[in-house]
């Protein structure tokens, strides 16, 4: 609490630059980069970022669960919160988003430089929730910590199990994607279960009430989000490769409106079925928010893919368009 109450004395002037950090490690600014890169730049390194994405958040939501800690503003009133945070504390989501994203994009680059870089912002965005009195010092370490051993696994067992998914049937590869995310839901649902007769203390709903942010840690939304996310690009991934792939390379006007086309698109799902689909914890408005999500993922990894290339805004792959070339000069 001194470390939170003595960052925050320092005075206003940090204010704006602790908001861009904290900025640089939520979920919608992913989710606004990672598409731009697996559709304009680089489909390897986006689809590497894609499925980092859903492993962190679903793992940083079951442990929030799993260790249901407070936040700093949930607990003193004298923490001035400056956004509105709803789950548990520990693991910060921020610090372990950062570690994992970053670092996945720096091993994607393989150079020295990209690796301080991810070093510096998972540093700063860290740094950036205790000053925004989201996190004690040992939830944003625990998110290190834990964003550290997820990316080391991740880089790992990313080309054995890629590569032993890939020599399997397109049946077992759904059979097994649908597996990982009913685990998801499972563990996840188990959890919140567990702490069933868990009562969340007086003390830091005033508190955070009166920060202008009433807790509900105990809702299932973010497993439901992960696991929907995560069968939608994974099932994208599986339909898109199996349909030969997609180009990002061409003229930069291509692909500033594959994004302005994508954005548009994931933000259509989005906002409309939220519109129109039912909100709670009861077992409709869940199924359908893993739905919401679900086609939100493989709007991503397959669905505006396909058509940018119906469209002619994208191409085949090379390799695929000498394939094509070699079929018409020999008919």
């Amino acid at each position: 609490m001194e470390t939170i109450l003595f960052l925050q004395q320092l005075g206003d002037w940090l204010t704006p630059a602790m908001k861009f950090f904290t900025f640089l490690g939520d979920e919608e600014f992913y989710l606004l980069i990672m598409p731009a890169i697996y559709w304009c730049f680089d489909t390897l390194t986006g689809t590497r970022l894609a499925l980092m994405l859903v492993v962190t958040t679903g793992t940083n939501s079951i442990l929030k669960l799993t260790f249901h800690s407070p936040r700093p503003f949930w607990v003193s009133s004298e923490v001035r919160a400056f956004t509105a945070e709803t789950s548990f504390g520990i693991p910060s989501g921020h610090a372990q988003n950062a570690t994992t994203l970053w670092g996945t994009w720096a091993s994607s680059i393989k150079k020295r430089w990209a690796w301080y870089l991810a070093l510096f912002f998972a540093i700063m965005i860290g740094i950036s929730r205790l000053y925004m009195g989201m996190h004690f010092p040992i939830d944003v370490l625990s998110g290190w910590l834990a964003g550290g051993l997820i990316l080391w696994i991740f880089i790992r067992l990313e080309k054995p199990v890629g590569d032993w998914m890939k020599n399997q049937s397109i049946l077992w590869q759904i059979l097994i994607i649908v597996g990982i995310g009913a685990a998801i839901l499972l563990i996840g649902n188990l959890m919140i279960a567990s702490l069933a007769n868990w009562q969340i203390p007086s003390e830091w709903v005033a508190n955070a009430t009166q920060a202008g942010a009433a807790p509900e840690p105990l809702s299932r939304d973010g497993v439901t989000t992960a696991a929907g996310v995560f069968l939608g690009l994974a099932l994208g991934l599986i339909l898109i490769q199996r349909r030969g792939g997609f180009s990002p390379k061409g003229p930069a006007w291509q692909r500033v409106l594959r994004y302005l086309l994508g954005i548009v698109g994931t933000l259509a799902i989005w906002a409309g079925l939220k519109a129109v689909f039912p909100s709670g914890e009861a077992l409709l408005p869940q199924a359908l928010r893993l739905l919401r999500y679900a086609l939100i993922g493989f709007w991503v990894t397959a669905g505006a893919p396909l058509i940018f290339l119906a469209l002619k805004l994208a191409n085949p792959p090379e390799k695929k368009q000498k394939t094509l070339r070699s079929r018409r000069a020999r008919q």
